[in-house]
C-alpha cells in the first residue's frame, strides 16, 4: 500500500478533499464551503476514541487491572489504537475539524483536506488561509494552516503554518525562524483551541516574511554546478569523505537535479535559488521511494520534512537573506 489513509468498515477511505484529486486517488470530493459536519462525516472523523483500563489474566484466570494504564480504542469498530498512561488527554478526531469552524465562518479560510491515518492513530485537517503571493509570473504560493493530532501515544497535537506551491502542490513550512509558526501541545495537557490560536499569532505577518524570502530567492542566480553542490551538501553523510559517500547519495542528487530541471513548473524557476528550492520540495512532497506507508506524515514531520527545513535554511544562509524583515 502506497498510502496510510484509513478505511472504515464500509470500505470508505477516511479522507475528504476539495479541488484536485489527491496523489493517492482516495477520498470523497466536497464542494467549497461544505459544513464542518459534512467534513466530519465524509472524512471519516465522526467516530469517538474510547478508553478502558489495561487488564491482564493471572494463573487462576482472574483479570487484574494494570495501574495507571489505559487502552485507547475506536468507538465505531472497537479496534485498539494504543496503550497510554491514565493521565493521557485525548483529542477526538472531530475536535481537529471543529478547530477550524470560526476560521472558516469568520476569517475566510477554506478547508482543503482532512482525514484519518494508520487505522485511526493519527488525523489531520488542512485549510487554505487565502493568503497567496506570486513569486514570479504564473508561479504562486498559498498559505495553509495544518492541524494534526493523534492517539498513538507518541505524537503531539501540532498546529503549523505551511505553504503550497500551486503549480505542483509542493509543501514547505513557513516562517521557520518564527516560534509562533508551529505550536505543539503534548497529550499530558488539555487541548485548548483558543490558546493555540492566540499563540499562532498573525498569519499575515508570517506569510509576508515568507513571501519576501522567496522573492529574494527568485532573484538569486545559480549555475548547475552550484545547485548540484547545494543538493550534495544537503544529502551527503556527515563526517564521511566525498570519495566514501554511499552510492545512494549520488542517486538522490541525480533525482533532485532531474526535478530541478524537469519538474512541474521548473521552466519558471530554473537557474535560480527558487528553482533549487523547488527541486527539493518536489522531491520531499512527491518522491515515494523509501517512504512507503508513511509518505504523507513523513513529508510533514519525518526525515523528509527535516530535509526540507534544512534546505530552506541553508539556501537562505547561502544568499544572506535570513534577515529579510516585514
Amino acid at each position: 500500500m502506497a498510502h496510510e489513509i484509513s478505511f472504515n468498515a464500509a470500505g470508505m477511505a477516511e479522507m475528504a478533499y476539495v479541488g484536485e484529486l489527491p496523489w493517492h486517488g482516495l477520498g470523497q470530493e466536497l464542494q467549497k464551503n461544505a459544513s464542518i459536519e459534512t467534513w466530519q462525516k465524509q472524512a471519516g472523523m465522526g467516530w469517538v476514541i474510547k478508553q478502558t483500563p489495561v487488564r491482564y489474566v493471572v494463573a487462576d484466570g482472574e483479570a487484574e487491572m494494570f495501574p495507571n494504564q489505559t487502552v485507547l480504542y475506536r468507538g465505531d469498530n472497537q479496534k485498539p489504537l494504543s496503550i497510554v498512561s491514565g493521565d493521557y488527554h485525548i483529542v477526538q478526531p472531530k475536535e481537529v475539524l471543529e478547530f477550524f469552524r470560526d476560521m472558516v465562518t469568520g476569517l475566510g479560510m477554506e478547508l482543503e483536506t482532512a482525514g484519518v491515518l494508520f487505522g485511526g492513530k493519527r488525523f489531520w485537517a488542512l485549510a487554505n488561509t487565502n493568503n497567496a503571493a506570486e513569486i514570479v509570473k504564473n508561479d504562486k504560493v498559498k498559505g495553509m494552516l495544518l492541524l494534526t493530532s493523534s492517539c498513538d501515544g507518541k505524537s503531539s497535537t501540532v498546529a503549523q503554518f505551511t505553504s503550497c506551491r500551486v503549480v505542483c502542490n509542493n509543501t514547505l513550512s513557513i516562517a521557520m525562524n518564527d516560534n509562533n509558526s508551529r505550536i505543539r501541545t503534548t497529550h499530558s495537557s488539555s487541548f485548548d483551541p483558543m490558546d493555540i490560536k492566540s499563540k499562532l499569532g498573525l498569519l499575515d505577518t508570517s506569510f509576508e516574511l515568507f513571501r519576501l524570502q522567496l522573492q529574494e530567492l527568485s532573484k538569486a542566480k545559480m549555475t548547475d554546478k552550484e545547485v548540484t553542490d547545494f543538493y550534495y551538501d544537503l544529502v551527503s553523510k556527515p563526517k564521511v569523505l566525498a570519495v566514501d559517500q554511499p552510492a545512494s547519495v549520488g542517486r538522490t542528487v541525480a533525482d533532485l537535479m532531474n526535478r530541478y530541471r524537469n519538474g512541474m513548473g521548473a521552466e519558471m524557476s530554473v537557474g535560480t535559488a527558487w528553482g533549487a528550492l523547488n527541486g527539493l520540495t518536489e522531491y520531499v512532497s512527491h518522491s515515494g521511494r523509501g517512504v512507503g506507508d508513511h509518505k504523507l506524515w513523513n513529508s510533514w514531520y519525518g526525515d523528509k520534512a527535516k530535509l526540507n527545513n534544512k534546505g530552506f535554511n541553508n539556501i537562505l544562509e547561502m544568499f544572506d537573506i535570513e534577515t529579510v524583515t516585514v
